[in-house]
């Protein structure tokens, strides 16, 4: 029920972020998805930074377990909850009114999140 909640908020989160991509012509793509991760959300925040640097996303904000950014005509969203066991509930969530650059955008940013390693 709680990652229903996460979910539920980083969706939310990301529509108010459309009102920066929306045009009058339409509504923009969205794409999301989610995906447990081995590490704590400390971790996980600081993968998702490294994966926009990366990616090129910019003019990105922070605030609790939340990051987001926009590349291009495109905006990003990464949201990190905690789960037991020193894990945490990943949810990446792109959106544009061009949907191939937001598939596109998400992919990229979850895929650099999930790969990434923690070394002692």
């Amino acid at each position: 029920m709680k990652l229903n909640h996460v979910y539920s908020f980083g969706v939310g989160l990301t529509l108010l972020l459309l009102a920066n991509v929306a045009r009058a012509d339409g509504i923009p793509a969205m794409h999301w998805g989610g995906m447990e991760l081995q590490t704590s959300v400390n971790n996980c925040l600081g993968r998702a930074k490294k994966a926009f640097f990366d990616t090129g996303v910019r003019n990105t904000q922070i605030g609790g377990w939340q990051t987001y950014g926009q590349k291009n005509n495109a905006a990003v969203l990464v949201s990190c909850a905690a789960m037991s066991n020193n894990r945490s509930y990943l949810v990446v969530v792109a959106t544009s009114n061009d949907s191939r650059a937001a598939e596109l955008l998400r992919n990229d940013v979850r895929t650099r999140i999930a790969r990434m390693r923690e070394f002692d």
